[in-house]
């Protein structure tokens, strides 16, 4: 068991040289974009055999055992805002904000969760940034048949400041491999082009407009028009259907580069009343960072994440918790055969579970033998050993 550990420790943190990594300088492109919309729609879940969403009006006769009628409107607000400038981040969204009016009551879900980052400042040319997220709603029910009122509020902000910077480079990596695909020699200033297509793809189809078709294939005709494959536009739309090219694009999903440290002050406020009424609050206060690149020629991709949070909470017992969490989160990238290995490392510690400690490791690889053929197997150790497991899995299409 030692041995193994040890081997798992190793494949998860092995130290390695930092190369030259390609297109390195797009990792950090920035393109700004912009898009704001409001759907408003109907709130209530039909009822068979209706195959209608998003109803408005729903009227009930109940005949038993005795006949009653009930008729309620419900109107859903969604609102979004995305803001994406040089050196600043804002999104607000009313997801699930409804009014609900009729004979039964009213009720009111006033619903907003927010985020901004705004890199005000440089420290020793080092980018700075504050940083305020959260949610919160407020509730009220008003029922007519008798039933009891009630009123809550949720507020769960976090406040931050941060030093260093953190890019997906999903993107960038993405792009490269569809060059790949088709046969495109890749060049810097090609992939900044298309990246910046590909960046403000959020906001053209965003565009308010009474064909959305149209937003569609403008994007695409352009996007061919940068990979210089007008003629192929349809096989680049269907790309991901290849076998080939989703395997590779997933060994990408979900990488960053670059690194940050932060200060968070994580507060919590609920309120609640009704027959009884409730009030709890905690206070939390973060401390940690992360650090993410790819290594060795860019066949080995590490992320490195650790934070700190003690925090006071009203309503528990005791008032004081602790928690800490560490992570080291490996990728390994190879091009023949054509697999990619994913490992981590978790550490985490929790004074409010009895067990407190835990520790969690696992090791997958992902193996395309043949496009119509694909295997993916490994190793998870959970909870500090109490569960071990080998995964094996796959998929083949015989004809």
């Amino acid at each position: 068991m030692k041995k193994l550990f040890i081997i798992v420790i190793l494949m998860v943190t092995i130290p390695v040289v930092m190369f030259a990594t390609s297109y390195q300088s797009l990792y950090t492109l920035d393109v700004p974009y912009k898009y704001q919309s409001l759907y408003v729609t109907g709130n209530f879940t039909p009822l068979p055999p209706s195959t209608k969403s998003n109803e408005i009006l729903n009227i009930t006769i109940d005949t038993s055992p005795t006949v009653t009628f009930a008729a309620n409107a419900s109107v859903n607000g969604d609102y979004t805002f995305v803001d994406n400038a040089e050196n600043s981040y804002l999104r607000l969204s009313s997801s699930g904000s409804y009014v609900e009016f009729g004979s039964t009551g009213f009720k009111v879900n006033a619903a907003v969760n927010g985020n901004y980052k705004n890199y005000a400042f440089t420290i020793a040319s080092i980018p700075a940034y504050y940083q305020v997220v959260g949610n919160g709603n407020i509730f009220f029910n008003l029922p007519f048949s008798g039933g009891t009122s009630s009123f809550s509020i949720n507020l769960n902000p976090t406040v931050g400041v941060g030093i260093g910077k953190i890019h997906n480079i999903q993107t960038i990596k993405s792009i490269v491999n569809t060059m790949e695909y088709f046969n495109i020699t890749p060049t810097q200033e090609m992939v900044e082009e298309i990246a910046k297509i590909e960046y403000a793809k959020s906001e053209r189809l965003n565009s308010y407009s009474n064909n959305d078709a149209l937003l569609w294939t403008s994007y695409q005709r352009e996007l061919a028009a940068a990979y210089g494959i007008d003629e192929k536009i349809v096989e680049l739309i269907y790309r991901n259907v290849s076998q080939v090219h989703s395997f590779e694009t997933l060994r990408w999903a979900n990488l960053n580069y670059g690194w940050e440290a932060f200060a968070r002050i994580i507060p919590a406020f609920e309120f609640i009343t009704a027959t009884t009424n409730s009030f709890t609050l905690s206070l939390g206060f973060a401390l940690g960072g992360q650090w993410a690149t790819l290594l060795a020629d860019e066949s080995i991709y590490i992320r490195l994440y650790a934070d700190l949070i003690p925090t006071i909470e009203t309503n528990l017992t005791p008032l004081f918790s602790f928690l800490a969490n560490a992570s080291v989160d490996a990728r390994y990238f190879f091009s023949d055969p054509r697999m990619w290995v994913d490992s981590s490392l978790t550490l985490g510690l929790n004074t409010r579970v009895p067990t407190k400690f835990d520790l969690d490791i696992d090791a997958i690889f992902n193996y395309l033998i043949a496009p119509n053929f694909s295997a993916y197997g490994g190793l998870r150790m959970l909870n500090t050993f109490d569960t071990m497991s080998i995964v094996v899995g796959g998929e083949l299409r015989l004809f």
